[in-house]
C-alpha cells in the first residue's frame, strides 16, 4: 500500500480513463499590486479566503502510464480586497468563476497521477472606487485570464478519487489570484 489509510489499485484493470464529477475546497489567496483605483495606494494587498468549485471532466490513460484529460469547472468564495490611499479606497469583491482547462499527466505508481494543468479562468469581479472628494463610481467586470498549476490524484477505488492541486491565475496587472485546494471526483 503507497498511502496509509488508501487501498489504492494495485492492477492494471482501474485506470484513470472514464468521466467524472466532483468538488474542490480551496484556500484562495486573492492580491491588489500597484494603485489599479488611483487613490495613492503604495501597497499590495492580499486576502486568503476559502473558495469553492464544482467540475466535471474526462481523462484517457494512455499505455498505463499517461493521462490527458479536460476539465470543465464553476464555483466561487472568497471576500473582498480593498486598497485605501490619499484619495480615497479601492475594492475588488470576487464573485463567480467559471473555467475550461486541460491536463496532462503520469501515472508516477498504481492508482497515483501527478499532472499539469493549463486552461483559462472567468472571475466576475464588483469593483468599486470611493474617493474622498468625487463620490463612488462602480462597475461590474468579468476578468479572464490563462490559469496554470499541478496537482496529485489518487484513486481511491475505480469509482472515487482524491485530488490536491495548485494553481494561478494573473488576471490582470494588478489582480491575481493563487489557489490550493484538496477536493474529490466520483469517476464513471
Amino acid at each position: 500500500m503507497l498511502f496509509p489509510g488508501f487501498a489504492l489499485a494495485e492492477d492494471n484493470t482501474e485506470t484513470f480513463t472514464g468521466a467524472r464529477i466532483g468538488v474542490d475546497v480551496s484556500r484562495v489567496r486573492t492580491s491588489l499590486r500597484g494603485d489599479p483605483g488611483n487613490i495613492g495606494a503604495t501597497e499590495k494587498n492580499a486576502w486568503n479566503g476559502v473558495g469553492y468549485r464544482g467540475f466535471v471532466g474526462y481523462d484517457l490513460q494512455l499505455a498505463n502510464m499517461f493521462v490527458v484529460g479536460a476539465e470543465a469547472g464553476i464555483g466561487g468564495g472568497g471576500r473582498a480586497v480593498t486598497q485605501t490611499g490619499p484619495a480615497g479606497r479601492y475594492t475588488v469583491d470576487p464573485g463567480l468563476t467559471y473555467d475550461i482547462s486541460a491536463r496532462a499527466g503520469i501515472v508516477a505508481a498504481p492508482g497515483l497521477l501527478l499532472y499539469g494543468r493549463v486552461g483559462y479562468r472567468w472571475l466576475r469581479t464588483d469593483q468599486k472606487t470611493a474617493l474622498a472628494n468625487a463620490g463612488t463610481n462602480s462597475n461590474r467586470r468579468t476578468e479572464g485570464s490563462v490559469t496554470y498549476g499541478a496537482g496529485a490524484e489518487v484513486l481511491v477505488s475505480p469509482s472515487f478519487s482524491v485530488r490536491a492541486e495548485y494553481n494561478r491565475t494573473p488576471y490582470s496587472g494588478n489582480l491575481k489570484a493563487n489557489a490550493l485546494s484538496i477536493g474529490g471526483a466520483f469517476r464513471f
